[in-house]
């Protein structure tokens, strides 16, 4: 899988996997990959990844510097660099490459030694295997190991860059002695090759692509109870949701994954089609707000060749690249009407006609849908059709916010930290670090979470992220010193207003105790207009609404 590896002044200081068909890098919470630099644009560039090839666009209007070439559109080659502010990003289209800048080789015995070293000699251990985003736990039992390709090992290694055996690690008063088995590549310990070394608890050996992190057996086997296909907590709806995939993945209904912008619609996208009978197929997204109205039905069904400007070949559609697997159409609220119809036919009978086609063809699609919207309110509305909306909400599943889940904060940081560190570094939070984080209200749900952590991770100034190395989307307003959040791609004004509207009425309940009096005269409106409001939001009783 390609990555994006981010330096500073020379210095490795995040790792991003390129693992969607886009990637937006930019300032502002928006951003998949939040840049804190006034030189970079709310959303300065996006990568494009079609499983083979990675292309730019350039979302600033100014250009992006791509291999000191100020670039609008073009393919990203292996090794290019892109200038963001005070960043830089080298682009791999192989992850756990060699490190962009020269590495030491230092002599044969290196000390790493903390004053509670010898606390740690009974403690239970283990060594967590990295490889990409792949990971497996391996509990240390006795008092060592050796690890390598030979499957004599006591770990054996997937690694093509490993030796068949290339490392020892043994409990040597109190702290871990590793020993290098004059492995060809080497055993690295950040950027130094070692030979031999003492190392302390949690350390980060690196071999070849794999990391291996020697760590107190607490902390993985916490990962193990939390992690559900890529989703992390412990609360109760996480856990109630997790067991409603694994009922509803096998079969071929249609699902919608309903939940605000940010809770991670398509990590359960994926968790529905890891656990289903067509995992070993295709997993297709879409993004329908994405897409202009002009190209949607062609990126959907696929056009004949001429059957409009541009269109030198045929092409296939969503659909059928998806034929035997699963389709994902995120922002499904955004698909046009004339559109719809043809989706519902899609979804009834499994036939598709491309666009300029004189015939229709099978395919055989599970359709996962997500939306941030109230799909049955639009319906009732007339901007969304009520037939479709049944036919996609066969199995609806609801996403909880982070703000209700906070005890989970800590636990989704955490897998941040050990997801985008640089490899072969033990980045850990402070405990004020990680009180900053439970006392913020998280309107960007886990997006925002990630962004922060990416953003504290190129500001950290060593190995521990305090709280001042934490930041959030404080683009304010000059002249009312209010936030001014971007609005969503797909979203209009009128839309992203009625939203904050809400937001605001909904934040003012919670204060007031739902003291309806109270919050009209906070907020200075009508008692009649706010009760109108609330109506008109579902969120009235309903001897209320009577």
């Amino acid at each position: 899988m390609p990555e994006l590896v981010f330096f500073r002044r020379g210095e490795e200081v995040l790792r991003v996997a390129v693992d969607r068909a886009r990637l937006v890098l930019g300032r502002g919470e928006q951003s998949d990959v939040a840049i804190p630099d006034p030189e970079v644009s709310r959303q300065q560039v996006a990568l494009l990844w079609d499983g083979e090839r990675c292309r730019i666009e350039d979302l600033s209007g100014k250009g992006t510097t791509v291999a000191g070439k100020s670039l609008t559109t073009g393919e990203l080659a292996d090794g290019a660099d892109l200038a963001l502010g005070q960043w830089r990003a080298v682009f791999r289209v192989r992850a756990g490459g060699e490190g962009a800048d020269q590495t030491t080789e230092v002599g044969h015995t290196t000390s790493v030694q903390t004053p509670d070293a010898k606390a740690s000699r009974w403690q239970a251990a283990q060594v967590r295997v990295k490889q990409g985003l792949n990971e497996s736990v391996h509990r240390l039992t006795g008092e060592g190991f050796t690890a390598g390709k030979d499957a004599a090992c006591d770990l054996v290694l997937n690694d093509r860059f490993a030796s068949s055996r290339h490392l020892k690690v043994t409990r040597r008063d109190g702290v871990f002695h590793v020993v290098d088995l004059r492995s060809t590549n080497g055993t690295w310990l950040g950027p130094v090759r070692v030979f031999e070394a003492e190392v302390p608890l949690p350390t980060v050996l690196r071999v070849g692509e794999t990391e291996l992190v020697l760590e107190a057996a607490a902390q993985a086997a916490r990962k193990e109870v939390a992690d559900f296909h890529g989703i992390i907590g412990a609360d109760p709806s996480v856990k109630q949701l997790a067991e409603l995939i694994e009922r509803v993945a096998p079969s071929s209904a249609a699902v919608t994954v309903l939940g605000e912008s940010g809770t991670g619609k398509e990590l359960v996208a994926r968790a529905i089609h890891a656990c289903s009978q067509r995992a070993n197929r295709a997993l297709i997204p879409v993004n329908c707000a994405a897409i202009s109205k002009e190209l949607i039905e062609s990126e959907l069904f696929g056009h004949e060749k001429g059957s409009f400007t541009g269109a030198a070949n045929a092409r296939k559609g969503a659909f059928e690249e998806a034929d035997g697997g699963t389709l994902f159409l995120d922002e499904i609220g955004e698909l046009p009407l004339d559109l719809q119809a043809k989706l519902l036919r899609a979804l009834e009978g499994g036939e598709i006609k491309r666009v300029g086609a004189s015939r229709p063809v099978q395919v055989d699609v599970r359709v996962v849908a997500a939306t941030n919207r109230d799909l049955l309110a639009a319906a009732r509305e007339g901007r969304f059709r009520e037939d479709l909306y049944y036919r996609l909400c066969v199995i609806p599943l609801h996403l909880p916010p982070l703000r209700s889940r906070k005890a989970d904060l800590s636990m989704l940081a955490e897998h941040f930290i050990r997801t985008y560190a640089p490899r072969g570094q033990a980045v850990r939070f402070t405990p004020s670090a990680l009180e900053r984080l439970q006392h913020h209200a998280w309107p960007g749900n886990i997006r925002e979470l990630r962004n922060v952590v990416h953003r504290a991770l190129l500001l950290r100034k060593g190995p521990v992220i305090d709280a001042g190395d934490i930041s959030f989307d404080q683009e304010l307003n000059r002249d009312t010193g209010i936030s001014v959040p971007e609005i969503p791609p797909g979203m209009t004004l009128e839309q992203m207003l009625e939203r904050l509207e809400r937001q605001i009425v909904e934040a003012a309940l919670k204060r007031c105790n739902n003291n309806r009096e109270r919050v009209a005269r906070e907020l200075g409106v009508a008692r009649s207009t706010l009760f109108k409001r609330l109506k008109d939001w579902g969120l009235t009783k309903q001897d209320e609404q009577e």
